[in-house]
C-alpha cells in the first residue's frame, strides 16, 4: 500500500484568506451564519434537527447559495482531508464542511458539526475538537477551523460556560459576531501528527439553535 504524506507543507489557510481580503475568514464564517438564517426562515419539512446528517445537508445547501460566485474559495460538503489519509486504499478523514482555495484545494478551512440535545450534551463535540482538530486529522495546514453545535434545547450562554469549563481555556467573543452565539478558543497542537502543521490553532465555536 502506498503511504500518503503531507509534505511539502503549503502556506496555511489564513494566508490564502488574507490575500483575498484582510477579513477573509470572517467573510467565510458570515456565509455560514447567513446560511443558517435562511434555513431558519425556510424551515423545510424534511429537516430533522435530531439527525446531524439531515441538518448538515440542508445547511450546506443554504451556505452554498450565500457564497458569491466570485469567491476564490469552494464550499464543499464532507470534503476529504487527503493530507492526513494513512494510505491511498483507505478513506480520508472528512469534516462535515470545508472552504478550499480554488488554486490549492489541499489547504482547507474545515467545519465540524454536532447535535447538542441539551446544554450538557458536549461529549461528542469535545471529542471531535480534541481528536480531529487538535490532533491535526483536520486542518493540518490551517491555523483556524470551526465547530458548530446544533443546540436543540437550553441557553447558548450556559452552553458556552460549560464548554469553557470542559476545555479549561478562555472563550472569547468575536468582534465581528458580537450579536451571534459565536466564540473563539486558542490552543497549542502538540500531537505527533502535527509535526508539519501550525502549532497554534484558533477554534471558532458556533451555536445554532434548533427546536
Amino acid at each position: 500500500m502506498m503511504a500518503v504524506t503531507n509534505s511539502p507543507t503549503p502556506p496555511d489557510f489564513a494566508t490564502f484568506a488574507t490575500t483575498w481580503q484582510n477579513d477573509g475568514i470572517t467573510r467565510l464564517l458570515r456565509y455560514v451564519w447567513e446560511g443558517y438564517d435562511e434555513l431558519c426562515r425556510q424551515k423545510p419539512e424534511a429537516l430533522n434537527p435530531l439527525d446531524e446528517v439531515s441538518v448538515n445537508l440542508h445547511l450546506a445547501i443554504q451556505i452554498e447559495q450565500k457564497k458569491p460566485k466570485n469567491c476564490p474559495f469552494a464550499f464543499v460538503h464532507t470534503p476529504p482531508e487527503l493530507a492526513t489519509r494513512l494510505t491511498s486504499s483507505r478513506p480520508a478523514p472528512a469534516p462535515d464542511f470545508g472552504f478550499l482555495p480554488l488554486n490549492n484545494p489541499r489547504v482547507m478551512f474545515p467545519l465540524e458539526a454536532k447535535v447538542l440535545k441539551t446544554e450538557w450534551d458536549l461529549s461528542k463535540y469535545l471529542k471531535a475538537l480534541r481528536t480531529s482538530f487538535l490532533q491535526c486529522r483536520y486542518a493540518p495546514y490551517s491555523t483556524d477551523g470551526a465547530m458548530i453545535g446544533y443546540l436543540l434545547s437550553g441557553d447558548d450562554e450556559v452552553t458556552f460556560r460549560k464548554l469553557k469549563s470542559k476545555l479549561r481555556t478562555n472563550l472569547g467573543v468575536h468582534p465581528d459576531f458580537l450579536l451571534r452565539p459565536h466564540r473563539v478558543s486558542h490552543h497549542l497542537r502538540k500531537h505527533k501528527r502535527c509535526k508539519n502543521s501550525p502549532a497554534t490553532f484558533c477554534c471558532h465555536h458556533l451555536l445554532m439553535a434548533f427546536s
